[in-house]
């Protein structure tokens, strides 16, 4: 990439300062001192009553929520969205605990998880009805008439584009089931200007606390880079790419500002086939035959290509950080060499992941204490409602239950 300099010449060092700073800035987040005590919990997804209980049981708040962690180091390592009713206030108490931790010397560390991305890229497949009515408001009656007549204005403009291929409109009574109160405020909640959407676009998905390395769904042996910081670069390039499609595709008049990724993703198939009709020959191949486009025609084009790619993205790769699961589904042969390979490729003693609850529903560690799996379920209901938090302080590695706590390594990593 070519830089324009102005014309006033500055001193030489200036560059290397410069320099210094960026790389600084590029490991800010994922690499920290070692801290005295390291409290790291897995998926909480909305159990806020479970998440409080925990966070008083390990010693980092009271009992009106308020830090008492001192210089304790807390990991949260994503998916505390979804599935549950309680997400918002899950979310209100991790903003707060952030603030409050490092007035006293501590630090609450917010990792994304799966179902954190797919929330910023607008798939709400996994939350509830409960969830989106704690996000309603007065206006929300009217929001989604509005919305319904937007959605059914905007086919009828794609029809005349699309002809065959347009999708037609659902019923009203199907369309209000799928966008239920407090749908619209959620999605703005979350969008990139949302008070939570632009607090999550800040975090990272994997972060290096002392020894450890603690991220949701793992790091794959041959895919993951050999610097972490380039997952974080990567998550946050691909967010914002996201970000900058949708708005393009608004634009386009393609889909609409509450589009979810499921709607959005359908719309952009449809005007693909559109094209793919109205580029295909329908007779013998002419020797000059040749398809002219627009300048409007190609950037049109090229912007749902772009849409095309995010198979290939490491946000939704199944082998991506947020989705991998060869740390819970290797067994020990293949497991313990790969595992040696990652803690000594990254100079770590331990990966920390959750994401996959494993059978014991307990914290579990696995090739010779190099991974610890710490998602044991803590919804009620929908999983076996399980609170735990892996403690980590010098060579110790302690398991803590609401009921109980459990010594895991009490020696130095071999």
């Amino acid at each position: 990439m070519r830089v324009r300099h102005s014309a006033r010449i500055t001193p030489w060092w200036t560059g290397v300062v410069t320099w210094l700073l960026l790389i600084w800035v590029s490991v800010a987040g994922v690499a920290a001192a070692q801290p005295e005590r390291v409290v790291a919990i897995g998926d909480i997804h909305g159990a806020v009553a479970q998440f409080r209980r925990l966070l008083e049981t390990v010693g980092l708040t009271d009992s009106s929520q308020r830090w008492t962690g001192g210089r304790t180091t807390l990991v949260q390592t994503g998916d505390f969205m979804d599935r549950g009713a309680g997400v918002k206030a899950v979310l209100d108490l991790l903003m707060r605990l952030e603030t409050e931790a490092s007035a006293a010397g501590g630090r609450v560390v917010v990792l994304l998880g799966n179902h954190e991305t797919m929330n910023l890229m607008g798939n709400v497949r996994d939350t509830t009805r409960e969830l989106l009515a704690s996000f309603a408001t007065p206006r929300s009656t009217a929001r989604r008439e509005e919305a319904y007549e937007a959605y059914l204005a905007l086919l009828a403009d794609r029809a005349a584009v699309l002809g065959p291929l347009a999708s037609d409109p659902l019923p009203r009574t199907e369309w209000m089931k799928a966008h239920p109160p407090g749908f619209f405020e959620y999605m703005d909640a979350f969008g990139p200007d949302g008070t939570y959407g632009h607090w999550l676009r800040a975090k990272p998905v994997v972060a290096r606390v002392g020894d450890s390395i603690l991220l949701h769904g793992g790091l794959h042996p041959t895919k993951a880079p050999t610097d972490l910081a380039e997952i974080n670069a990567r998550a946050r390039r691909e967010i914002e790419t996201y970000d900058r499609l949708r708005e393009r595709l608004i634009e386009h008049g393609i889909i609409l500002p509450f589009y979810t990724f499921e709607e959005t993703t359908a719309a952009v198939q449809r005007e693909l086939d559109a094209w793919a009709v109205r580029l295909t020959p329908t007779g013998p191949p002419a020797p000059d035959a040749e398809v002219t486009l627009t300048s409007k025609e190609r950037e049109h084009i090229e912007l749902l290509l772009a849409m095309g790619d995010l198979r290939t993205w490491s946000l939704i790769d199944e082998d991506g950080p947020v989705w991998f699961r060869g740390f819970a589904r290797w067994d020990d042969d293949e497991g313990l060499p790969q595992a040696r390979s990652l803690t000594e490729r990254y100079g770590v003693a331990r990966i920390v992941v959750g994401h996959t609850i494993p059978a014991t529903r307990l914290i579990t560690p696995r090739f010779g204490n190099r991974v610890f799996l710490i998602d044991t379920g803590m919804l009620v209901g929908y999983y076996t409602g399980r609170p735990s938090a892996l403690e980590i302080e010098g060579s110790r590695v302690t398991a803590v239950y609401l009921d109980r706590r459990e010594t895991l390594v009490d020696t130095p990593q071999p």
